[in-house]
């Protein structure tokens, strides 16, 4: 598979697969992501990896498996995912955000993750809204259907990456006035906003989609990630492979000033 190149700021660009096996192996924060994981609500959690499906960066012998996620289930937490990373090395680590009564149960019933909702092992689904870049009007690069047709739909520029931190400040505290227990995570490209409130959680499919076209009018959303239909949401403290740059959680204090060369985005000693 050709590699496609995206057009992106400052030294950002996709890591090695040894600049992956050096930050599963020796750099990622395993222990913050296990506290990220214990946050309320309880339940089970399932994981997924990307190995290659943006970057064409994957292990070959895994070529199969290069574009479709690849469910962890049998995971009790981050900790537990460290010999799937250090052997399928992803592009991408994502954890699924709705929350089963009993994975292992639900395995032996056969479930199907993406029609969960209709499980009686669902729980219920944290909330989030995923603001990325590409989604926005650029008055330099054009809209997204212009990117799509240059073969550019992943790629971003300062002035688009400037716009979308100020949306996930303005959202974050447009969102304070409904629901207390915000976090705002720098996704590696874009920035992603979880809520942890109960009456987050327990929302319906139709009360999603409602407040994700309201939301998707104003700021620079992807409406299916709050709608509940793309359950999966990348695990902070992981490395973005398309960028090189690792997923953390961002203070309120800091979003106006976060840039994507901030050190603590950058893994030590990992270069594209």
């Amino acid at each position: 598979m050709a590699r496609r190149r995206y057009e992106l700021p400052g030294d950002l660009g996709p890591a090695s697969l040894e600049a992956r096996r050096v930050f599963y192996r020796e750099t990622m924060d395993y222990r913050a992501a296990e506290r990220w994981m214990a946050r309320p609500p309880q339940g089970d959690r399932a994981y997924a990896l990307i190995l290659g499906r943006h970057s064409g960066i994957y292990p070959r012998r895994f070529r199969s498996l290069k574009n479709v996620p690849l469910i962890v289930d049998d995971a009790r937490g981050p900790r537990d995912l460290r010999p799937f990373l250090t052997k399928y090395l992803p592009e991408g680590v994502y954890y699924d955000r709705n929350v089963y009564a009993s994975l292992a149960e639900a395995r032996r019933a056969g479930i199907d993750y993406a029609h969960a909702w209709r499980s009686r092992y669902f729980l219920g689904q944290e909330l989030a809204f995923d603001l990325d870049p590409e989604n926005l009007d650029c008055p330099i690069h054009g809209d997204i259907a212009d990117k799509m047709r240059r073969g550019q739909g992943l790629s971003f520029c300062d002035w688009e990456f400037e716009e979308v931190r100020r949306q996930a400040a303005e959202l974050h505290d447009e969102l304070s006035r409904r629901w207390r227990r915000l976090q705002v995570v720098y996704s590696g490209r874009g920035f992603h906003i979880h809520v942890f409130d109960e009456d987050g959680f327990r929302l319906s499919r139709r009360d999603r989609t409602t407040i994700a076209q309201r939301v998707a009018r104003r700021y620079a959303i992807d409406e299916w990630v709050t709608s509940g239909e793309m359950r999966l949401i990348r695990l902070p403290y992981s490395l973005h492979g398309m960028v090189s740059r690792i997923v953390i959680p961002v203070d309120r204090s800091r979003i106006e000033r976060f840039r994507y060369d901030d050190p603590r985005a950058r893994p030590r000693g990992l270069h594209p």
